[in-house]
């Protein structure tokens, strides 16, 4: 008998090291099941294994219990890049259909996107998105796992999915003052609402959260960017000619972008449409530099790539190009360190794509000494060896008063000039900027000057050196439809396949939305 009891107390004891806590917990009865027969193993509970017999109980509807097509199509497009361990390849339209209540809730309280992964985080983790109607872990129950005892509501409320998202959003508000929820590491602040045994539950689910959230965010198409200090945009009754006509606007599922936020362009996924690629190289949570690309076929409210990367986050001045470095069609990312380097050089880093820039190709010391905010950085082949070559123009401090455009030998590792330094036909100006394209289909590199203020026309206007006749001569000179647009990036990309360099035009910060949006002029 008494070695009976103390078996029991042994099973009491194991089981309670694995449920103690005060908030909803991510539990499953194969856990308890196992703490209950291995007591010994339990003492020691790795992270819960969720199974067939937990994703089988009892499920509720979440909303009016429809799951439409839209949801099911949602469900197919994202299932090739769902990767978590919880959910991944496994989403269904079910769990769409869950995830659009939990997002609507979070748009009805007009808190923005952020907010809506923390949360569908947090339910991947907790429920594998099933609005569970039968509790099997202790009493929670729901989306969230809430647990009546704890607070959270009445059972009937929990499996309500406003109700339960709300409830979460209100603890998550309560725990982050100061919109501390807006910044750092987002399983952190998941587990500090949710208060679990297995706190690293819930990073492993952002990824696929975030492509969630991304597909199912309001994505009504704003107005076409102002000019700054105007209400519309200035967009002639009947656009003709290059740069006058806009393809598309879009709003991204990027948010307000204030802040160091280098923003590029790459055909990530090989469907023949350039995505976006933002680069954050300071002031990440994880320390690291951080990339985002955002899919180009949806225009832009699609995400396919969140990732830290290999190198650290700095504030040294950096900037990023983008080439398929090594040949196997794939986008490789240029790290360009302007100054900062132990030897005094510019210095470029190779971050390979195939490894979602997590591994280093190459880490070159250049023949450049350092540079500053006078140079500006591209990759193109310049002299038709297929390797990508280092376009360095200096728009202003020269001592012929032009732009002069050096070339750095992409087979030498950027060891040599591939030509002596090119004066160009253009008068050095340090707010203009720069880009390079084969602007006329000649196979030869041009540059493309871009002044954003003021010209005679107060509109933004481009200028495109022939690379033909070594920067030279002008071969096409063309005002936007937009106003001045000082407030804007400018990205160089052919979007709708005429062969014709198009200009992308993206407001950051500072739109109605409250989001990224941009607008994309044919060329």
């Amino acid at each position: 008998m008494a070695s009976k009891q103390a078996r029991a107390r042994q099973r009491r004891r194991a089981i309670a090291s694995i449920t103690r806590g005060t908030g909803p917990r991510v539990l499953s009865l194969a856990t308890i099941a196992a703490a209950v027969l291995y007591p010994a193993a339990a003492a020691q509970a790795a992270p819960p294994v969720f199974t067939a017999r937990a994703a089988a109980a009892p499920v509720a509807p979440c909303g009016n219990g429809a799951v439409t097509a839209a949801d099911k199509a949602i469900a197919d497009r994202l299932r090739p890049a769902m990767n978590g361990p919880r959910l991944g390849s496994a989403v269904s339209g079910r769990s769409i259909a869950c995830a659009r209540v939990i997002v609507g809730t979070v748009q009805a309280r007009g808190l923005g996107p952020r907010a809506a992964v923390i949360a569908v985080t947090t339910a991947i983790a907790e429920s594998t998105l099933n609005n569970h109607a039968v509790a099997h872990d202790h009493d929670s129950l729901g989306l969230f796992q809430q647990r009546p005892s704890q607070g959270w509501g009445r059972p009937a409320q929990l499996t309500n999915v406003e109700y339960a998202t709300n409830a979460f959003l209100s603890s998550m508000l309560r725990n982050h003052p100061g919109d501390g929820w807006m910044t750092g590491d987002i399983g952190a602040i998941c587990q500090r609402v949710q208060r679990s045994a297995y706190p690293g539950a819930y990073s492993p689910e952002v990824h696929d959260a975030d492509l969630i959230v991304a597909q199912l965010w309001g994505r009504s198409a704003p107005a076409p960017i102002p000019a700054a200090g105007s209400a519309t945009p200035a967009t002639p009754a009947t656009p003709s000619g290059p740069y006058q006509k806009a393809l598309i606007t879009a709003g991204t599922e990027l948010g307000d972008l204030a802040g160091r936020n280098d923003l590029l362009l790459a055909d990530w996924n090989a469907d023949k449409h350039p995505d976006l690629m933002l680069v954050r190289g300071s002031g990440s949570p994880t320390g690291r530099a951080e990339v985002r690309i955002m899919d180009g076929a949806s225009n832009f409210a699609g995400l396919l790539l969140t990732t830290s990367t290999a190198i650290a986050a700095t504030e040294n001045p950096q900037t990023y190009a983008v080439t398929d470095w090594n040949g196997d069609n794939r986008p490789d990312l240029l790290v360009v360190r302007k100054s900062g380097s132990a030897g005094s050089a510019t210095e470029v880093v190779v971050l390979d794509g195939a490894s979602s820039f997590r591994q280093a190709l190459a880490e070159i010391g250049t023949a450049l000494a350092a540079t500053d905010d006078r140079h500006h950085f591209a990759v193109a082949d310049w002299n038709g060896d297929a390797r990508p070559d280092l376009v360095v123009t200096q728009t202003s401090g020269t001592a012929s008063g032009k732009m002069e455009v050096q070339v750095l030998d992409g087979a030498s590792n950027f060891q040599r000039l591939l030509a002596p330094v090119i004066v160009t036909a253009e008068p050095g100006n340090t707010a203009h900027r720069v880009a390079v394209t084969d602007y006329n289909d000649d196979r030869r590199v041009d540059l493309v000057v871009i002044q954003k203020s003021l010209t005679a026309t107060g509109k933004t206007q481009l200028r495109i050196l022939d690379g033909a006749a070594n920067l030279q001569r002008q071969q096409a000179r063309t005002d936007t439809a937009p106003g001045v647009s000082g407030h804007l990036d400018m990205l160089i990309t052919e979007w709708n396949g005429d062969r014709r360099p198009d200009l992308m035009m993206v407001q950051k910060t500072g739109t109605a939305s409250g989001r990224t949006e941009l607008v994309v002029l044919g060329g």
